[in-house]
């Protein structure tokens, strides 16, 4: 994760141009201009035709006033997408908004400067939050913006034990156990051998990385494979702490390894720790997450075989409409139109595409087509 030394706030586009503008009144309907994207076998057809049901249902409302926040963890990297995706709902919604983040040089600055941003625009008569939490006690604002008429969706992060109404993101159970459906694919007629997981052993600490390797673990291990855990190490070293680590569980392990997936950005570490072990993406299938560059060079050197990118851009994307929907329709109705793509009473996937290591640059195409690029 990068570390930035000052705060930034950030507005792709057209979103702060219009952030003097209203957002509406007057008794007219709501006008919403939005970009249409182009066809690609990627886009995810199912989610857009919800978007655009969605949007047709606002546009038979009167226009409302109102001021959206999205607060991120960071605006670069994974969260570029998030930013560029909510700019561009803000701006088609015509509505005054910003998309901000902390960029303070620690994790406890950048946390503690989140709730501070978050309490700053309700006293700036924000009246819809986007939010992806940095640490649990931002759950204050969150139940005070709730409580004052003002609804809140946590994106990418969930905080289900705060007054949140929607999740939107990737479901990480369901994530763990597509990526290791994807393993299995790749290990053909194979049904034992060992498996490595890159990904996170710790409830307490990162429940979402967690729940994303257990979902993986459990699903392989359904199939008789025996599947070792190796922590992410979410360090300046860690590519070379957990290559190393791996390369050594490669050689200990009895049975052999046949596969390794990683289970987040980092996945690249597990083709590092093959080529360390003298193995080639033919002796062992090597399964990733997200589209990071060292990924993408794996991908097409033949160590990696596919990836699992999360739709960041729709996290993004489909906040602030919902904000606006949410005042504009009603939550239930809302959450009656979101109803194909909700796991449960709050939680919507936004899903994950899975990409071949042959798909790489049709995938990047698609990126391209979002504006987005690959991240």
């Amino acid at each position: 994760m990068k570390q930035l030394m000052r705060s930034v706030v950030y507005g792709a586009g057209v979103a702060l141009a219009l952030a003097s503008c209203g957002g509406g009144g007057g008794g007219q309907k709501k006008v919403i201009n939005r970009v249409p994207i182009p066809e690609s076998s990627f886009k995810p057809t199912a989610l857009e035709n919800t978007i655009g049901t969605l949007i047709s249902e606002i546009g038979k409302t009167e226009a409302k006033e109102a001021q959206l926040g999205v607060l991120l963890k960071e605006l670069s990297g994974y969260w570029e997408p998030v930013q560029i995706g909510s700019n561009r709902a803000i701006a088609e919604l015509n509505v005054p908004g910003l998309v901000v983040a902390p960029a303070d040089a620690t994790p406890d600055d950048r946390a503690v400067h989140q709730i501070q941003m978050m309490s700053d625009q309700r006293a700036q008569g924000y009246n819809g939050f986007g939010l992806a939490p940095l640490r649990a006690d931002v759950a204050d604002q969150i139940n005070a913006a709730v409580d004052s008429g003002s609804p809140v969706i946590t994106i990418d992060s969930d905080l289900p034990e705060s007054k949140r109404q929607l999740y939107v993101g990737t479901i990480n159970p369901e994530a763990g156990a597509t990526a290791a459906k994807t393993l299995l694919g790749q290990l053909g007629t194979l049904t034992s051998g060992t498996v490595i997981l890159l990904g996170h052993d710790n409830a307490t600490d990162w429940p979402d990385g967690y729940q994303r390797t257990m979902g993986a673990k459990t699903a392989l291990e359904a199939k008789g494979f025996t599947v070792l855990v190796r922590k992410s190490t979410w360090t300046d070293t860690g590519d070379t702490e957990d290559a190393e680590a791996m390369r050594d569980m490669i050689a200990a392990a009895d049975p052999a390894v046949v596969g390794m997936l990683g289970l987040f950005s980092n996945a690249h570490r597990c083709a590092s720790a093959a080529e360390m072990a003298n193995k080639t993406g033919t002796d062992i299938a090597i399964v990733a997450f997200d589209f990071d560059p060292k990924t993408l060079n794996y991908m097409q050197s033949g160590f990696i075989r596919a990836t699992h990118a999360q739709r960041q851009y729709y996290m993004g994307y489909i906040v602030p409409y919902l904000l606006y929907g949410i005042n504009a329709l009603g939550m239930e109705k809302t959450k009656q139109i979101m109803a194909p793509h909700m796991v449960d009473a709050a939680r919507i996937d936004s899903g994950l595409d899975v990409v071949g290591a042959d798909q790489v640059e049709q995938y990047n195409a698609f990126l391209d087509s979002l504006s987005i690029g690959a991240n």
